[in-house]
């Protein structure tokens, strides 16, 4: 274990966005407790928009010219899978979409990554639904906590799977294996499965194959090189605030993370209310965010509670789940922040942006036609919103 680790909670599991001691999986009390508190974090964030004059903007603001649709999940918390209406989820947290417009999600409390495909049908894809760790087949493998996903240009699969405190890699026909991570809960750079992770809930891959690793447990970013070494490029160990070079940065609890066509990555630093961007150089700035709240604006006069999921378009827009604000944020290569989608009260509906409404959102993709997919964790549903007009920004 690496001397400099310094975990944020006491317990080894977690729920993305809330605290890791908050839920011990497979303990019926310890979840009970779990609902308890995400009802708590939800209304404090509903106060605290409230107090704060967040309220949603007008259409003069543009986000009136985004569309939000429920395209699978019936709200109830559960593991069923088929049609849009029926299908259901517990808990989803990431997300991805592959170049066939297939989407793919973790659904975090069933252990499970299930696939939607293009009639709007969920299946089953990876996993058993036991809370354990078996690289195999299919639904012969298992899975504990999946938290985030990402597709490379292969359509191989790669998932953070946090309560296993492993990567791993499953190909287009379904085949899971692990590419990084021991098992054991730690903080240890070196070959694949020596390397420890102390709770990777973010990952992605870029043009090259490199993986990429938010180790929300150990607050650092890792990179697990094609040869499986794995790496720290930015962070420490020590849960804080500075950008500057590489390891002598700090993070707190980075929980997501996306990936560049120029291998610029842009990291939810969770705990710290930012989002950061490390160069291919290892240089780590805040481009938006730092302190707590809601507001739009640019660089560090913009405010977020809690981010959790990222994804970037082709034009170098980073697009945010502001969970804690129930809000879909949008942050343009110069770091002006503006609101895409969701009011500041929890709650469910489709429709316009300014009107629709999210519980909790974590997990967000993206795919070839600029529509974003989102995973509305607290309402079990995975929604899309479409852009009407919008000009995105130019690199």
């Amino acid at each position: 274990m690496h001397p400099r680790w310094n975990p944020s909670g006491t317990g080894l599991s977690g729920i993305r966005g809330l605290p890791l001691q908050a839920l011990s999986r497979g303990q019926k009390s310890e979840k009970n407790c779990f609902y308890q508190y995400l009802a708590v974090s939800l209304l404090i964030s509903a106060l605290f928009a409230a107090i704060s004059g967040a309220a949603p903007f007008g259409h003069g603001n543009g986000i009136g010219s985004y569309i939000v649709a429920t395209i699978a999940g019936s709200g109830i918390q559960g593991n069923i899978d088929g049609s849009r209406e029926k299908a259901q989820f517990n808990w989803p947290t990431g997300i991805a979409v592959d170049d066939k417009g297939y989407i793919y999600v973790a659904d975090f409390l069933n252990n499970l990554v299930r696939k939607i495909n293009n009639n709007g049908e969920v299946i089953t894809f990876i996993g058993s639904g036991h809370a354990a760790f078996a690289d195999g087949n299919g639904r012969d493998a298992h899975l504990k906590g999946p938290d985030n996903i990402a597709v490379d240009k292969d359509g191989n699969i790669y998932v953070a799977d946090a309560d296993n405190f492993r990567i791993r890699k499953v190909t287009p026909d379904g085949i899971i294996t692990t590419i990084a991570g021991s098992g054991i809960r730690g903080y240890k750079d070196g070959e694949g499965k020596i390397a420890m992770f102390a709770y990777p809930t973010g990952v992605d891959v870029d043009k090259d194959g490199n993986v990429y690793v938010a180790d929300r447990g150990s607050h650092t970013i890792r990179k697990i090189e094609r040869d499986k070494n794995v790496v720290t490029i930015a962070g420490n160990g020590y849960p804080a605030y500075a950008d500057g070079n590489g390891v002598k940065t700090h993070f707190r609890e980075p929980i997501s993370l996306t990936v560049d066509h120029d291998g610029n990555i842009y990291v939810a630093d969770s705990g710290n209310n930012a989002i950061r961007k490390i160069t291919p150089d290892g240089i780590v700035s805040t481009l938006a965010g730092g302190k707590p709240g809601y507001k739009d604006g640019k660089g560090r006069d913009a405010k977020f509670l809690w981010p959790t999921g990222v994804a970037i378009d082709g034009l170098g827009n980073i697009y945010v789940c502001d969970s804690q604000n129930n809000k879909i944020r949008r942050v343009t290569p110069e770091g002006v922040v503006s609101t895409v989608a969701g009011v500041s009260v929890p709650g469910f509906a489709d429709g316009a942006g300014y009107n629709a409404q999210f519980r909790f959102p974590t997990g967000i993709g993206m795919d070839k036609a600029g529509n974003i997919y989102v995973a509305d964790s607290g309402n079990n549903r995975i929604r899309k919103i479409s852009q009407g007009g919008i000009l995105q920004a130019k690199r």
